[in-house]
């Protein structure tokens, strides 16, 4: 009797087990970004907001970047591309960068290619994700490189901090936190630390959600630069393609 009530028992806590497992969300990158869905493609279109002024349109956009995904949530590709300003404080030159993915779930590598003004399109080799644990990984450069971004993700699998390093010095970790009502987000705050010439500065962007769509991704975001926001700075205008 007491030996069926014990394998009753060990049967009993490996089923419990295994719904955990299949419960327990596996690691893709669409998670990374907090998408919601059978996302396809997500293209986000940036416009910059003069003077608080929040544009009306997409046509004039500052920068663009879409992102292609598997069934399973895995990145296909990336592609950005910021267009030229030399109007504004910070001078920009026109900059299209794509990465390319290949691999499943956590092993994932990537190449990567540029393009400065309208020049050709060159090659800068690549890199390889290296997990540490389930929550931390390292982007390690294919090329002998002493630079390297190191990657830390909630339990959700949502980017929690990106530091950029160069060799075990910090130059810049963006550090990040979601914030979400009724399963929806409403805000992304980010808290970005950069070491310069040895002086430390500190910036922050915050995005708001002004609309979503059927999934609860979000449609509209406004952009700000301080914290009280009170200063907008940019407007972001995204629109999603979904898998049937």
């Amino acid at each position: 009797m007491k030996t069926t009530t014990f394998l009753l028992f060990l049967l009993q806590l490996l089923f419990l087990s295994c719904i955990g497992q299949k419960n327990k969300n596996t690691y893709t990158q669409k998670l990374e970004y907090a998408l919601k869905g059978p996302v396809k493609k997500v293209t986000t279109c940036i416009q910059s907001a003069e003077n608080g002024k929040i544009p009306t349109d997409t046509i004039n956009y500052a920068g663009k970047t879409s992102m292609t995904f598997d069934r399973l949530g895995n990145m296909l590709v990336m592609h950005r591309l910021w267009k030229a300003d030399t109007t504004g404080k910070s001078k920009r030159r026109k900059t299209e960068f794509t990465m390319q993915f290949s691999g499943q779930g956590k092993d994932i590598s990537f190449k990567d290619s540029y393009r400065l003004e309208d020049g050709d399109l060159e090659e800068t080799g690549g890199g390889t994700y290296v997990w540490s644990d389930d929550y931390h990984y390292t982007i390690v450069p294919s090329r002998e490189s002493s630079y390297r971004n190191v990657v830390a993700l909630d339990k959700e699998y949502r980017l929690l901090n990106t530091a950029f390093m160069e060799n075990d010095s910090l130059q810049t970790i963006e550090e990040l936190e979601f914030i979400y009502k009724n399963n929806k987000l409403q805000e992304r705050k980010s808290k970005i630390t950069e070491n310069k010439d040895g002086k430390t500065e500190v910036s922050y962007r915050i995005q708001v959600v002004q609309q979503s769509d059927q999934y609860g991704n979000p449609t509209l975001i406004y952009g700000y630069s301080d914290m009280d926001k009170q200063k907008i700075t940019e407007v972001l205008y995204k629109e999603y393609q979904y898998y049937e």
